[in-house]
């Protein structure tokens, strides 16, 4: 008897920023809120590079889609970071 396994979801992360980054292979994650997870990581350290540059743009985003091109998410970069002082 073969055993089948359901398909695991791709997801494809376009970043926007001074230019769109098209992501071209995409990721296999369980789910949406995966998919959430892994940008919000993505979103994170990318801020952290522009840290290191002596800026921050937080009008930049991610937004994520699956493999039928469907929107799943859109992340701007302000939603994930809390700024104090």
């Amino acid at each position: 008897m073969r055993r089948t396994f359901p398909a695991v979801p791709v997801y494809y992360f376009t970043l926007h920023d001074d230019i769109v980054f098209t992501d071209d292979e995409g990721r296999e994650l369980p789910d949406a809120a995966a998919a959430l997870a892994e940008a919000i990581k993505a979103v994170r350290e990318l801020i952290c590079e522009q840290v290191t540059e002596g800026r921050i743009n937080l009008s930049y985003r991610i937004e994520v889609e699956d493999e039928e091109q469907r929107p799943v998410l859109t992340l701007p970069f302000r939603s994930v970071v809390t700024i104090k002082g």
